[in-house]
């Protein structure tokens, strides 16, 4: 068998992303039944793109399909008997490659996320959820305690107005007042006889 680089065991329908050099990064399948297909879409970003090879092998070495100078695609192979297989990235060029793929085999349930994770999960959505319900709350409260303070402020100042106005009224009543005592107080007299 060729030098294989052995990374990791995928489980069915998962997604990765790893850089590719000019030697092979292979990831390798069960296939525990035999007579499925082996779907791999995959996507090649960095320099040179389209120099690259994909390859689904069988254990014993046999290239079962092979795909070159592509940057993104699907490989679909038939897997007659079960045991290992190995889907391999190599970059035909020395430039700087990372590629996104994903796979799955048909009739095989895609398990992205276990369930303690989705509980976990659904714990983080929850208290999140508890925490906007809160902002929301207190957002609400702020804004009816800002309305209330303005409809005071607003009859306030009414009210000022209504005093400063009053005071005013008072003032030039009782100033107009005096000046009329004052004048019909002195009105009859006479002051300019001497003593």
């Amino acid at each position: 068998m060729k030098v294989l680089c052995l990374i990791c065991l995928i489980y069915m329908g998962q997604s990765l992303s790893v850089q590719i050099s000019q030697k092979p990064t292979c990831f390798y399948v069960k296939s525990y039944t035999g007579d499925t297909y082996v779907t791999v879409n995959y996507q090649i970003s960095g320099i040179d793109e389209n120099k690259t090879e994909i390859t689904i092998e069988s254990e014993n070495g046999d290239k079962l399909v092979k795909k070159q100078n592509t940057k993104e695609g699907a490989l679909k192979q038939f897997l007659r008997e079960k045991g290992t297989y190995y889907i391999c990235f190599k970059s035909l060029s020395k430039g700087y490659k990372t590629v996104s793929f994903d796979f799955d085999m048909d009739g095989v349930d895609k398990e992205y996320a276990q369930s303690e994770q989705f509980s976990e999960m659904s714990k983080e959505l929850s208290r999140t959820n508890r925490n906007y319900q809160a902002i929301y709350r207190n957002q609400n409260w702020i804004t009816d305690r800002e309305n209330a303070h303005q409809m005071l402020l607003e009859q306030t100042q009414q009210n000022v107005k209504w005093c400063a106005l009053a005071k005013i009224g008072i003032l030039l009543t009782i100033a107009i007042t005096q000046i009329c005592v004052v004048y019909y107080f002195f009105k009859g007299k006479d002051f300019s006889a001497s003593v």
